[in-house]
């Protein structure tokens, strides 16, 4: 079971952030995804910016793997020019799937060749107890702005981005059983994914409205950042409702730019960062 700051995640939640242990002339570079959203672009901005205020001795920059700039070869050259020879990559990844695996690290490959860097990926943001903690939050704060119902006429229905990675499936289940750890237990769980993978978001949300005795079902995406993605999951669940009014249908909230997925992110990168061997760790 992963630990954060040294002690198991509790039920009062992670501990703030702390500096990471990268050596002197190590920069860190945060990787998104890259949106045409504006509002989904800023909040990636927003949550770089958090991150480099929680390392304030390390160079920080934003590159993103696609459709918007500065790219991943833009954000290496920002931290050459700064004085780094070496880069630790952070990806805002969820799971370890098709860009984590492949596109991430071929285009830090090219572009660490020809810059002459040496960089590091992290890995992917995952289990990291920051983000079960966030993702429980999210459920919490949606329910309680709701209409007081026992788990048992609940449905959660938790839905991921997809990809066509077979294991992406197992790892939300993974994630999902984390999230809901000494947590009264609702009625039934069921997964969701928005593409390349099934079953579908519209599959899921009519399974769950035919489960027996179910009054209120729960849908909680599991995204970073505002987006595409997040309007179809929205449109899903407008659509179910439509069909069954009878039932109650709530929508999490994404994680968004939130400190807690900044302090995941500081810390998959310590720990990427560090080497025995180096004697400027601390």
């Amino acid at each position: 079971m992963e630990t954060l700051a040294g002690s198991p995640l509790a039920a009062a939640g992670p501990s703030p952030v702390s500096a990471p242990a990268l050596p002197a002339g190590c920069g860190l570079m945060v990787v998104g995804h890259g949106t045409a959203d504006p509002l989904g672009a800023g909040e990636t901005h927003c949550l770089t910016a958090g991150v480099a205020a929680a390392v304030p001795m390390v160079p920080v920059a934003l590159g993103f793997l696609e459709v918007i700039g500065p790219s991943i070869g833009d954000a290496l050259a920002q931290l050459r020019a700064a004085g780094c020879h070496e880069v630790v990559a952070a990806p805002l990844l969820l799971f370890a799937a098709g860009h984590a695996k492949r596109d991430v690290p071929a285009a830090i490959a090219e572009a660490a060749g020809r810059l002459g860097l040496t960089v590091r990926q992290a890995d992917p943001l995952g289990t990291h107890p920051a983000m079960v903690h966030l993702a429980r939050e999210r459920r919490r704060q949606a329910i309680a702005a709701a209409v007081d119902r026992p788990p048992a006429e609940t449905v959660l229905v938790m839905v991921g981005r997809g990809s066509s990675d077979p294991s992406t499936p197992a790892q939300l289940e993974a994630f999902t059983r984390l999230s809901l750890a000494g947590e009264p237990p609702p009625a039934r769980v069921l997964m969701g994914f928005v593409a390349a993978a099934r079953p579908t978001v519209s599959e899921a949300l009519a399974t769950a409205a035919i489960e027996p005795g179910v009054r209120r079902v729960l849908v909680q995406p599991h995204l970073l950042f505002h987006g595409h993605v997040e309007e179809q999951v929205t449109a899903a669940v407008a659509e179910a409702r439509r069909a069954r009014p009878d039932i109650e249908w709530l929508q999490v909230e994404r994680l968004g730019p939130d400190p807690l997925v900044a302090q995941a992110v500081v810390e998959r990168a310590a720990r990427c960062g560090f080497r025995a061997d180096r004697a400027d760790l601390v």
